[in-house]
């Protein structure tokens, strides 16, 4: 989808490894690019269990992009359930996006089959909820993408 709007700004996609072994994955990612996390518009970390059936999410948003998150995912009919306290910073890769001084939003959701075998689809997916979270994430990043300031 961004790619075919020929977005204003540069969007770069990124899928990191090693989250149990001290997030190898992301710290690897950033070495590599040292001054990414200033000079980014915005990051959008898509954590986990994203379209688990019956679960709220959480958000950990900065400040100037709550109302985007929430824009996003109202036009999904989807709603922000839980917002951490402003400045809190998350755990996992989030964490780090937060550490680095980018403005960010990450959200996940909960689930009883985290890390277990049971965690796997049909059981543990909603299908359905997991492409209406893909469509606000991708509209709303195409917007963000569009601005040139």
């Amino acid at each position: 989808m961004l790619a075919a709007a020929a977005p204003a700004r540069d969007c770069l996609f990124a899928a990191f490894s090693g989250h149990e072994i001290g997030f190898l994955g992301i710290e690897a990612y950033l070495a590599n690019r040292p001054n990414l996390l200033k000079r980014a518009y915005a990051c959008i970390h898509l954590g986990a269990n994203i379209g688990a059936p019956r679960q709220p999410n959480q958000v950990h948003v900065s400040a100037s992009l709550e109302s985007w998150i929430a824009a996003a995912l109202e036009k999904e009919g989807l709603s922000v359930d839980n917002k951490a306290p402003s400045g809190s910073v998350p755990r996992g890769e989030a964490g780090t996006i937060h550490r680095g001084g980018a403005r960010y939003v990450a959200l996940v959701c909960g689930t009883e089959v985290f890390h277990n075998t049971a965690d796997r689809w049909p059981d543990a997916v909603d299908v359905a909820m997991l492409a209406r979270y893909a469509r606000a994430f991708a509209t709303g990043a195409l917007g963000l993408a569009r601005q040139r300031s």
